[in-house]
C-alpha cells in the first residue's frame, strides 16, 4: 500500500550566526510503502549563501520527546553531505525492523551548512542589566514554610522562562515534610546525538529571614541568562536547565532528581552547578578557607595567599572523576573570559573528606558517578551576609556575576557543539491517518463536498443506534483547528460543520465515538 499526502509545515529556523544564513528546510510530502517498509520524505532546501548542506533524518517513538538519528546506511536519495539547494529533493528511509508501526513515529529532518558558529558572539551577549532585572524579581524570602508564596512565584518565573524559550518544560514533583515541592526541568534537545546531555542548574529556595540575593538568587539569574542566550542557537547535543527546590533542606531536590527524574535516554556528561556567584571583593583578607583546605589543596591555598587573600575569583570545584569537565571549563574561561580569575580544585572520590565542598547540588551527581562542578563565590568563606538579612542585591558585583555566566555559556557551548542548522518535523500518526480507516466505527461516514469552501456536510449512514461523536479537525502539522460534539440518530443523518474560519489548505477530520475513531482527509479551497 502506498499513501501520499502533501504537507505544509512551518520551518523552524534557528538564529542566523554572524553573516552566515542558516539553511532552510521544509517537508513537502510523505510517501509510505508499507509492503517494502520504505518511507520517502520529499522536501525543499534553500541556502541563501549557496552552501552545500548536510541533511539527516531523526525519528521518535515516544510522541516527539526524544529523537534518535536514523542511521545513514538506512537512507537513500538526498541524504548525507553535499546536498545542493532545490525545491524537489527526497530521501527514503528503509525502516525494516522498526519495533513500532510507522504510523506511531514522529520524524525530524535537519539541514546544516556546517559553517562555524561563533561562541564569542554568544559570550558577548551576556548582559548585566538582564541579571539585575531577574534578581530584582527573585530577591526576597523563599522558604517552604516561612515564605511559600514568593517561593511559588519564583518557581513560576523559572517555568515561564523555560516555556517561553521553547524548552521541553516540566515540573518534577516530590514531597518533603508533608509539603509539595517541585524542581523545574527544561530540555533543549540536540540536533544530532541528543542523548548526550549537559546541565546548567541552580537552586531557587532560600532560608528563613534572608532575601537570598546571592544565595541563591544569583544562580537563578545566571541560569536564566545562560538560557536566554543558548536557547537562540542549535547544538549537536542536548542542554538541560534545572531549577532545584529544597536545596536548603539537605539537597532534597537534586537528590530526588538524580534518583527518579533522569530520563532513560539521557547520558549526562557534565553538570555546571551555580552556587552563589555574585559576591566579589578586591580588598585584602576578605577570602577565608575551610578548615584543612591548605593541607588537601596546597596549590590553590597558595594562589589565594599570593593575592593577599582577596575574594576576587570564581572557585570551580570538581572531583577527580570530573577532571575532563573541569579542564573544558578552565580552557573556555581562559579563551573567552580571560578577565575572570579562576581557582580550581578536584576533590578525591565523592568529596566525603571535604564536606564543605559537598554542600550544594553538584554532590548528588558525584554520588551517582556523573561529572559535575560547583561554581561559587565561596559562600560564607567570603560573603559575610550568608544566610542573613544582609544578603541583598546591593552587596553584589554584577560584572563578576556576568563573567561567571560568560564562562559557563562558553564551556556549555564547547561541550554541546554549536551547529548552523534548521529542521522541520512531522507526526506520522497524523499524516498517515488520512484515509478511510474504519476502527469498528458504529456507522458509515463521509463528508461532502470535498474540496469545499469550509461548509462541510457530514453524513452518517447505516447507524444501528444513535450515538454522540466528538469531532476534531487538525491542520497537517498536528495543530487542533476545530472541535465540537455532534449527536447522530440511528439510520441516516447529516450534520453541518462550519469551518469557514479556517485557511485554505488540507486538514484531517477525526471522529471519536464509542471508543472508536475514524479519520477523513479534506481540502478547503477559495
Amino acid at each position: 500500500m502506498k499513501t501520499f499526502i502533501t504537507l505544509a509545515f512551518s520551518v523552524l529556523t534557528l538564529l542566523a550566526v554572524g553573516q552566515n544564513n542558516v539553511p532552510q528546510i521544509e517537508i513537502t510530502g510523505v510517501e509510505v510503502d508499507e509492503t517494502a517498509e520504505l518511507l520517502t520524505v520529499n522536501y525543499s532546501l534553500n541556502d541563501a549563501d549557496g552552501d552545500a548542506c548536510e541533511v539527516w533524518l531523526k525519528m521518535s517513538l515516544d510522541g516527539g520527546t526524544y529523537f534518535e538519528m536514523v542511521p545513514e546506511g538506512n537512507l537513500t536519495g538526498d541524504a548525507g553531505a553535499d546536498i545542493s539547494a532545490s525545491e524537489t529533493l527526497s530521501l527514503t528511509w528503509n525502516y525494516a525492523g522498526l519495533t513500532e508501526g510507522i504510523g506511531n513515529v514522529n520524524i525530524q529532518i535537519f539541514a546544516s551548512d556546517n559553517q562555524v558558529v561563533d561562541i564569542a558572539e554568544m559570550v558577548n551577549q551576556v548582559d548585566e542589566s538582564e541579571l539585575l532585572s531577574t534578581l530584582e524579581t527573585v530577591e526576597g524570602e523563599r522558604h517552604y514554610s516561612a515564605a511559600p508564596e514568593h517561593l511559588a512565584d519564583v518557581r513560576t518565573l523559572i517555568t515561564n522562562a523555560f516555556s517561553e524559550a521553547n524548552l521541553q518544560t516540566e515540573g518534577h514533583d516530590f514531597v518533603y515534610s508533608d509539603t509539595d515541592m517541585q524542581n523545574i526541568l527544561g530540555r533543549k534537545p540536540g540536533a544530532k546525538a541528543e542523548d548526550i546531555t549537559f546541565i546548567i542548574d541552580g537552586h531557587f529556595d532560600g532560608v528563613p529571614g534572608s532575601p537570598g540575593a546571592d544565595d541563591n538568587g544569583s544562580a537563578v539569574a545566571g541560569v536564566l541568562e545562560a538560557l536566554r542566550i543558548l536557547s537562540q542557537y542549535s547544538f549537536e547535543h542536548s542542554i538541560r536547565f534545572i531549577g532545584f527546590d529544597a536545596e536548603e533542606l539537605g539537597l532534597r531536590g537534586s537528590q530526588r532528581y538524580v534518583q527518579e527524574a533522569i530520563k532513560p535516554f539521557e547520558d549526562i556528561q557534565g553538570v555546571l552547578n551555580f552556587e552563589m556567584i555574585g559576591y566579589y571583593s578586591d580588598e585584602p583578607n576578605t577570602q577565608m578557607l575551610p578548615a584543612g583546605f591548605g593541607l588537601l589543596f596546597p596549590e590553590a591555598a597558595q594562589e589565594v595567599a599570593d593575592d593577599d587573600a582577596r575574594g576576587n575569583f570564581l572557585f570551580a570545584c570538581g572531583n577527580v572523576a570530573s577532571n575532563p569537565l573541569l579542564s573544558t571549563f578552565i580552557a573556555a574561561s581562559e579563551d573567552y573570559v580571560p578577565e575572570l580569575r579562576l581557582i580550581t580544585v578536584a576533590v578525591p572520590g565523592t568529596g566525603t573528606l571535604t564536606p564543605d565542598l559537598r554542600r550544594s547540588d553538584h554532590s548528588r551527581f558525584w554520588d551517582a558517578g556523573m561529572q559535575a562542578l560547583m561554581l561559587t563565590d565561596a559562600s560564607e568563606f567570603r560573603n559575610f551576609n550568608y544566610h542573613t538579612p544582609g544578603d541583598t542585591i546591593g552587596t553584589l558585583d554584577f560584572e563578576f556575576m556576568a563573567n561567571v555566566v560568560k564562562a559557563t555559556v562558553a564551556a556549555t557551548a564547547e561541550l554541546a557543539v554549536p551547529i548552523s542548522a534548521s529542521y522541520d518535523e512531522a507526526d506520522l500518526s497524523t499524516v498517515l491517518s488520512v484515509g478511510d480507516h474504519n476502527h469498528d466505527f458504529p456507522a458509515e461516514v463521509r463528508i461532502f463536498p470535498n474540496p469545499s469552501n469550509g461548509n462541510l456536510s457530514l453524513r452518517v449512514d447505516e447507524a444501528l443506534n444513535g450515538f454522540k461523536a466528538r469531532i476534531e479537525v487538525y491542520e497537517l502539522n498536528g495543530k487542533l483547528a476545530h472541535r465540537e460534539i455532534l449527536n447522530f440518530s440511528a439510520g441516516t443523518s447529516t450534520s453541518m460543520i462550519d469551518l469557514q474560519k479556517l485557511s485554505v489548505g488540507s486538514y484531517i477530520l477525526i471522529l471519536h465515538a464509542e471508543d472508536a475513531t475514524k479519520s477523513i482527509g479534506f481540502v478547503i479551497e477559495d
